[in-house]
């Protein structure tokens, strides 16, 4: 005898559509409003003029259909979400579950036809929109397939994403309410939790500088919305070059869109949440309906997720409103984890009745307080690492400054393989190591000038090292003890050829060799004052101020720092000379500010020799020739 059951039923189908039809019709009103009307509206604008560009057609064609794609992302992450609640409605209701149970349907006919139909609601509105846009396109006579298509792509492959998540979501949950907040976690646990173990590492480790870059891209890969927000893109340019597959040329306009490999990632990864989601489906229990977590197995890994949240964030803020130390944190955070464990614990058993499950909240607090145990006792060794020089290949430096002449080079920054500076850097950090456990009262009644230090080794066996110290203490009282801060430091503000580097000055002359243009040299007065510029000489002087600058720095003239035994001597002059060079492209001109001391000697007398070609404020006219 055949089966009276069926794999998909129609009737289910057409119900559901029509149904929550205000669903699927105010996402087709949003898209209707924002493409074809938008189009309409345009069309009927370009038969009056000419916008600067070009037709307004072609400025919609070519750049508000792409650039459409980009708002994609939220409507396909609002109605995914809504959709799935729609149509798996029935699961949340122990009435309307049992009924739908009840029907000649297998349950694999009864996912996939919810499942095609709430996909419907996404996918068929796109689809008409699509075809209305390109009317009104081919109406103004100008058709932008890749524009048209880009949007289309996004559009569904997004739309697809989103959905297939917030029902995967819904498998996991027999409460309504619950699964629109299964689907915010599940879109940002993993950088919620990589933010927060970031902040309690950072707290308890000393010189801790976040995790390394490949960690947070796996985090935004992770993180669908905020992947997806940066990588799809369009924008039009003047025509210049159409051999790439992505560009397309509409007159003198040349589209390029990005994004499309991510969006095919998540549409694949929504395969398989779909699979993932249908498998769930098929062991479901009926009687789950009101349940929060539907699937036994997923109790524990809540019960303990919620623990763990809680007990970090709350255990932060905790602390923030409070104040205190680590030991305070500490305690903040078992306390919260054992809160949450039970609060979640109550949600599973619907009863307040929780407290006979008194061992799991022994075991997340035991957990806590051995973590923070290999923490607080550094028995990893982080805090006290500091690498051997001779094992380093290179290191990446910013943020150190302790004299100051309010120019350029007062911090020292940049990437270097010398190794002699690799040794120095070295010393900072072990200073910085040093002072993990003295307080700053007791290092600032020395006397002592304060920097910061964010240093990055790149070890001769390829790994990264990365330590980040927002407050270091050096002493001039130690200038002339080899292996402390303050002798390091000055043995890198002795070194001139390392200095010219702080200021920018080696990349701006091998920008000149290249055929750059110093455009101008202008003298100012306390720039942190706001106080502008008294005279500008251009670009046929300006190279002669730049030499002159040069001989004098080269020769201890200009742009010292000097440590004494009792104090940072730092002379801060009012004077400064500041270089600008044209612009590189996208990326702008190089601008060098650098403290104009009275020692300066060559660059006085040449601002001297060259004074009757400035150009001053109370100049009435400019001298002939001064921009040659």
């Amino acid at each position: 005898m055949r089966s009276g059951t069926s794999f998909f039923d129609w009737t289910v189908f057409k119900k559901t559509i029509c149904r929550f039809w205000p669903l699927w019709g105010a996402y087709s009103a949003i898209w209707l409003v924002a493409l074809p009307l938008n189009g309409l509206m345009l069309l009927r604008m370009d038969n009056y003029s000419l916008n600067d560009y070009g037709s307004y057609m072609e400025g919609f064609a070519f750049s508000q259909v792409p650039s459409a794609a980009e708002i994609a992302l939220q409507l396909a992450a609002v109605f995914g979400v809504l959709c799935a609640m729609a149509v798996f409605s029935h699961l949340y209701n122990a009435r309307s579950a049992n009924l739908f149970g009840s029907l000649p349907i297998r349950r694999e006919g009864l996912f996939l036809t919810h499942y095609l139909a709430g996909l419907a609601f996404l996918v068929v509105p796109n689809l008409v929109i699509f075809l209305l846009t390109l009317l009104v396109e081919l109406a103004g006579g100008v058709v932008c397939w890749q524009g048209l298509g880009f949007w289309l792509a996004v559009s569904c492959g997004e739309g697809f994403f989103f959905y297939s998540l917030a029902v995967f979501c819904g498998m996991f949950t027999g409460h309504i309410l619950a699964l629109p907040a299964f689907y915010i976690i599940f879109n940002f646990i993993v950088m919620g939790v990589t933010e927060l173990l970031s902040v309690v590492f950072r707290a308890f480790y000393h010189g801790f500088a976040g995790f390394a870059g490949g960690v947070y891209e796996v985090v935004n890969w992770f993180t669908p919305i905020v992947w997806l927000e940066g990588a799809v893109e369009s924008y039009t340019r003047m025509f210049q070059d159409s051999t790439t597959d992505s560009v397309l040329s509409g007159g003198q306009r040349v589209l390029v869109t990005e994004g499309l490999g991510a969006v095919g990632i998540y549409a694949l990864a929504a395969l398989l949440l779909t699979v993932c989601a249908f498998f769930l489906y098929r062991v479901r229990r009926l009687e789950s309906a009101g349940d929060v977590v539907s699937v036994r197995a997923m109790r524990p890994v809540f019960k303990y997720g919620v623990a763990l949240c809680a007990g970090l964030a709350l255990g932060m803020a905790t602390v923030m409103f409070t104040g205190g130390g680590e030991i305070m944190l500490m305690i903040a955070i078992v306390v919260w984890c054992v809160i949450g464990y039970f609060a979640a614990e109550m949600l599973l058993q619907k009863s307040f009745r929780v407290f006979g499950a008194w061992k799991g909240g022994l075991a997340v607090a035991a957990v806590f307080i051995a973590m923070f145990l290999v923490v607080g006792l550094d028995l990893t060794g982080f805090e006290t690492r500091v690498p051997d020089p001779d094992q380093v290949d290179s290191v990446s430096v910013s943020g150190l400054e302790v004299m100051y002449l309010q120019d350029d080079g007062d911090e020292f920054r940049g990437s270097f393989s010398d190794p002699e500076l690799i040794r120095l850097i070295t010393v900072i950090h072990q200073e910085a190591v040093a002072q993990r456990d003295e307080e700053r009262e007791t290092q600032a009644r020395l006397g002592g000038g304060s920097t910061s230090l964010y240093v990055t080794y790149t070890l001769k066996n390829g790994s990264t090292m990365s330590r980040r110290y927002t407050m270091v203490w050096v002493q001039p009282g130690e200038v002339d003890q080899e292996g402390a801060a303050a002798w390091a430091l000055q043995q890198i503000y002795d070194n001139r050829e390392l200095c010219w580097q702080m200021y920018g000055f080696d990349r701006l002359e091998a920008y000149l060799a290249e055929g750059g243009r110093l455009e101008c040299a202008a003298r100012g007065y306390d720039e942190y004052a706001g106080e502008r510029e008294d005279a500008v000489w251009y670009a046929g002087d300006a190279p002669a101020l730049l030499a002159a600058v040069k001989e004098d720095f080269f020769a201890g003239r200009l742009g010292v720092r000097r440590v004494t035994k009792d104090k940072w001597a730092s002379n801060e002059p009012d004077k400064a000379l500041c270089f600008r060079s044209d612009s590189q492209g996208d990326e702008g001109g190089y601008y060098i500010r650098i403290a104009l001391s009275d020692t300066a000697t060559s660059t006085l007398a040449a601002m001297e020799e060259l004074a009757d070609r400035a150009v001053t404020f109370d100049t009435q006219s400019d001298p002939e020739g001064y921009r040659e």
